[in-house]
């Protein structure tokens, strides 16, 4: 695990520092971490990282991307609901794999079951879960081992999608502004005019750790889409931000990515149209409306987003 969080490190320096191409940068990778397979899962870290100047990442990881032309993981495998094995490569070729106990919550049991007999491909990497970021990993290392996988989304929304879809009738379009205490949604027609505003504001989470913070944006995003399509909303339209500008202010503890991931999830549940817009412009556009309209900044920035996503 430390040396796959190195890896990735190296990974965001000759990707992004040192512009190396990729096939060169996993050919490297492969050579210190003795498997190609990790070598492509760090490349895919790193670009996680891609706007950052220079990445230290904090604990050690470790991660193995899925693939289509394989069932399961090739380097950490889940051979039944409360087992894994998960691959240690070794520089002469002589492979182990170490097998592991797993747990997970009973409400996921026939997912995973579905998921090991149906043959789908996964991503799955192990991480160290830790209370806040005064606490030291290497105390807690052997206590605190997770396993995460990367669900496909088909198989996640047949066991748990939303029970409201979006209608044949629903015809509307819903733009959100997402900020660190709030999530504001407008409501149009097709033509542009605005059917409704619904807003969420949560300012307590800023004093709240990370895991809850993100439990009330997330609990305030999914009551936002299912009003939305209970009001007719078919076409859910977002930003497409890599990070936040210094105009809307930073998002602390839940990264635009992040937001964006949920939407779409959110999104599938409810049969719904995802539509990502051009952000160009639009905290400055906002405020004339604002201005014109007698409505606060945010709720004109979502606004503008419904329509674009109009036009788009």
């Amino acid at each position: 695990m430390r040396m796959f969080r190195d890896a990735i490190e190296m990974a965001h320096t000759l990707l992004f520092k040192k512009k190396l191409s990729e096939s060169e940068v996993k050919r490297r990778l492969t050579r210190v971490l003795s498997n190609a397979w990790y070598g492509s899962s760090a490349i895919k870290g790193a670009k996680l990282y891609k706007e950052r100047i220079r990445l230290k990442l904090r604990k050690p990881l470790l991660y193995s991307i899925g693939t289509k032309h394989e069932k399961g993981n090739r380097n950490i495998r889940l051979i039944s609901t409360d087992r894994v094995l998960i691959k240690i490569p070794h520089a002469n070729g002589k492979h182990e794999w170490i097998e592991a106990k797993v747990r997970f919550g009973k409400k996921y049991l026939p997912l995973l079951q579905e998921l090991l007999s149906s043959g789908y491909s996964y991503g799955a990497g192990v991480t160290i879960k830790l209370k806040n970021k005064k606490e030291d990993w290497r105390r807690v290392f052997r206590k605190r081992l997770c396993l995460y996988l990367n669900i496909p989304v088909s198989l996640y929304v047949k066991y748990f999608g939303k029970s409201i879809k979006v209608k044949p009738q629903n015809n509307l379009y819903a733009g959100f502004d997402f900020n660190v205490d709030r999530i504001n949604m407008v409501i149009v027609d097709s033509y542009g005019r605005i059917r409704d505003v619904k807003n969420i504001h949560f300012p307590e989470v800023v004093n709240y750790d990370k895991d809850k913070s993100r439990a009330i944006r997330q609990g305030a995003l999914s009551k936002l889409v299912e009003y939305a399509v209970s009001h007719g909303v078919k076409y859910f339209v977002v930003e497409k931000l890599s990070r936040p500008n210094s105009i809307r202010g930073k998002v602390r503890k839940w990264s635009i990515r992040e937001y964006q991931q949920q939407m779409k999830m959110l999104v599938k549940k409810v049969d719904g149209v995802f539509i990502e817009v051009n952000p160009a412009f639009t905290s400055i556009d906002a405020i004339g409306i604002a201005l014109s309209r007698r409505i606060d900044v945010h709720t004109a920035s979502a606004y503008l987003i419904a329509l674009r996503g109009i036009e788009r």
